[in-house]
């Protein structure tokens, strides 16, 4: 078992140490796990230090704070809001893989429901999110007032985070099926911030809002029904005509294992993936997220990237 690689998306945040440190359970710190030695890979602040000569506490936690929304519609089963947050808060947010939980300002705290950022403003204090309808939770955000409540910020919503950053002057698909386009979007930036040539596909399911178009105004944006094999054999298609070096899969763990399947014999692309697993506090701390890896250890997927 190699517990260095798995990186805490926290780490060196100031948000670190959090309550793992408190309970000897830090995914970090080797002495914040109750071992006796230092055998972290971790390059930043010392976090046991900085636990220490904190006497031994936890930084101060993400609180839900009200916010009011500028603007929203509802389309089909999507609820797409525009929110006026701080400028901190926008400014954090603008990393690919940001969420937030929110909640109307009427319900108690347990209908918090994690939400990506579908995009950020900092200059305006603004982001932007889309949220499906399906459950309890999203059904009582339907009847949005002129304000909700948030509670972030958070980054794990993507694995895969420094392929996508490091990744720069190379060939990208992009892939995203329904309510995955939100994240897409800060992804797509991301990618053509570091010049990349990025290929886009989105579904094209009948009554499905395509939030890419929106954004970009890209003559490589296809659209295919990913709920067919024919996007397995198109991205097998293309990978073998254009040799990408990363492809980002939004969309369900069926919709990603079909296409890793497909392809990664081809080449050695690095993927990049939406986290489909069920958050519910965000902190590593509820379990919910929890998963068991090849190597028989449990996971917290709402805080944890893999690093090699």
């Amino acid at each position: 078992m190699d517990f260095k690689q798995w990186q805490c998306v926290d780490a060196g945040s100031e948000y670190c140490p959090c309550y793992l440190a408190e309970e000897n359970d830090c995914i970090t710190c080797t002495q914040l796990q109750g071992k006796s030695y230092c055998d972290c890979n971790w390059r930043g602040v010392c976090i046991y230090n900085d636990f220490y000569f904190s006497e031994n506490k936890r930084k101060d936690t993400r609180t839900a704070q009200e916010f009011p929304i500028l603007d929203g519609k509802v389309v089909n089963d999507i609820i797409i809001l525009s929110i006026q947050v701080t400028k901190y808060m926008a400014r954090v947010l603008k990393q690919p893989g940001s969420y937030v939980f929110v909640r109307d300002k009427n319900n108690d705290y347990f209908f918090d429901v994690p939400i990506s950022i579908m995009d950020s403003d900092e200059e305006k204090s603004l982001i932007k999110i889309a949220i499906e309808v399906r459950g309890v939770k999203t059904k009582k955000l339907m009847g949005y007032g002129d304000t909700i409540m948030i509670r972030g910020p958070y980054w794990n919503g993507i694995f895969g985070l420094d392929y996508l950053k490091t990744t720069k002057n190379d060939r990208c698909l992009v892939l995203a099926r329904g309510i995955a386009q939100a994240p897409a979007i800060l992804v797509i930036k991301q990618l053509l911030k570091n010049n990349n040539n990025v290929d886009i596909i989105v579904n094209k399911r009948a009554n499905e809002y395509n939030f890419v178009n929106e954004y970009f105004n890209l003559d490589s944006i296809q659209e295919v029904d990913m709920g067919s094999n024919d996007v397995a054999i198109l991205c097998k298609r293309l990978m073998e005509e254009n040799n990408y070096k990363l492809i980002f899969i939004g969309g369900s763990d069926s919709l990603q294992g079909k296409i890793i399947r497909s392809i990664e014999e081809l080449n050695q692309a690095k993927f990049v993936t939406t986290n489909n697993n069920a958050i519910c506090c965000g902190e590593g701390i509820c379990g919910a997220c929890a998963k068991m890896n090849e190597d028989g250890i449990w996971i917290k997927t709402c805080k944890v990237q893999r690093v090699d």
